[in-house]
């Protein structure tokens, strides 16, 4: 990725707070913003890295981050934080705490940037086809979302772990290797290490192919959001209150869509989704 494409990949915002794990995705998107930085000095960069407690190594980790940081000339906020027991399981309690912790750090006009590429965006689409998830579950991960008030950017989507690797090699940048990523009775790295060799072995483009259905749900859902707006917004009190009567003599395939576009505008589908179900279940058989 050349600095004008690492630019406008972040544009037009030039204060980032970047997630820093010390890993060599976030490495690598860490070294490849401050060349940018080198060339356009009013550029400001941040670096935060979250202690999550789950490794013996983590102190390392932090040390290791905390030297590089400084080499390169960017502040870094270390975050200690401590993983609730809610039943969501490690792998999501440590990414709810990670982005709590982003958000509580971010400045005003500033945005965040986080290191996904194409094997993570693969993964996270063949994790979405295992819970059943329609379009919006299978649109993965966008470019840009908003979030905590500011804009979350990723600008390596496009991009294989295999060619930051080459990066870094070319750089002869270091960067430390989480013991947990070999474990693969988790879920995203029984797939990153068992199923996605396999597949892209068999077929090489498997992940850009992939990443292209992403994309297309993503769009699908993006016009479904367009032409139901005006008719969700009528159904909606001052309050949030969802208008179930008119939606009784719509198609099934209307209301569920309807609904599910309610519980995302109100701020509650990660706790309702579930309870949701039932719901959308008897809509798509046809029930009132």
């Amino acid at each position: 990725m050349t600095l004008p494409a690492i630019a406008q990949a972040v544009s037009p915002y030039r204060q980032l707070l970047v997630g820093f794990s010390g890993g060599l995705d976030s490495t690598v998107l860490l070294h490849r913003l401050k060349r940018w930085r080198d060339r356009e000095p009013d550029v400001q960069l941040r670096a935060m890295h979250v202690h999550h407690g789950l490794s013996p190594h983590a102190e390392a980790w932090v040390a290791h981050c905390e030297a590089l940081c400084a080499a390169w000339a960017i502040p870094l906020i270390v975050e200690r934080v401590t993983l609730a027991e809610e039943g969501l399981g490690i792998e999501a309690q440590a990414r709810k705490a990670r982005y709590a912790a982003f958000a509580g750090a971010l400045r005003p006009g500033e945005a965040l940037v986080t290191a996904q590429h194409l094997d993570d965006q693969c993964e996270t689409f063949l994790l979405a086809l295992k819970r059943g998830s329609g379009p919006a579950g299978l649109s993965a991960m966008p470019a840009r979302s908003e979030f905590a008030g500011t804009t979350l950017l990723r600008p390596l989507l496009g991009e294989t772990r295999a060619s930051l690797e080459n990066w870094a090699r070319e750089h002869q940048l270091n960067w430390i290797e989480d013991e947990s990523n070999q474990d693969d009775g988790y879920d995203r790295n029984f797939l990153r290490l068992r199923v996605l060799p396999l597949l892209g072995e068999r077929w090489p483009h498997f992940a850009d192919a992939t990443a292209r259905s992403a994309m297309l749900c993503a769009e699908q859902e993006s016009l479904l959001d367009e032409l139901l707006s005006d008719e969700l917004a009528g159904l909606i009190s001052a309050d949030g209150a969802l208008a179930i009567a008119p939606m009784k003599a719509m198609s099934p395939v209307r209301r569920a869509a309807l609904l599910r576009r309610w519980l995302a505008f109100s701020s509650r589908r990660d706790a309702v989704a579930d309870n949701a179900e039932p719901y959308l279940g008897r809509s798509r058989n046809g029930a009132g």
